[in-house]
């Protein structure tokens, strides 16, 4: 299987024949399995959020209470897409409370935060 990693500053590498794991077997190995939340969850991972979000919000992990992500060159595909990836989290009741480009490195790439919160609060006080 071959990926792309960066490591620290540097630019990506080609990494030819090392074993990554998804969210749902990391989770497994470390033992958080039987958690009720993992508190903060954060990933930059070079494009892969636009393939992983949905194991962000599977009922095989812990829920994840705020979800921080560094997102890289936005897909225009009708599914998994962008456009699903933001409604999905949405959907599943995360608020985005924090939006960065980073500037540092690659104004094209953009943080972000989520935290869950109940969907009743994002319909507002005055929604029936």
């Amino acid at each position: 299987k071959e990926i792309t990693t960066t490591r620290g500053a540097s630019s990506p590498q080609r990494v030819v024949g090392e074993k990554y794991r998804g969210l749902i077997e990391t989770v497994k190995l470390l033992g958080h399995k039987d958690l009720d939340v993992i508190d903060i969850f954060k990933i930059d991972c070079e494009k892969c959020e636009w393939k992983t979000y949905k194991d962000w919000l599977s009922e095989e992990i812990p829920l994840l209470h705020q979800i921080q992500v560094e997102v890289h060159g936005a897909p225009i595909a009708k599914e998994a897409g962008a456009i699903d990836f933001f409604d999905s989290l949405e959907e599943a009741g995360y608020l985005r409370f924090h939006k960065e480009p980073n500037i540092q490195w690659d104004p094209g790439c953009i943080e972000y935060a989520f935290v869950k919160v109940k969907k009743s609060f994002m319909q507002g006080k005055n929604s029936a």
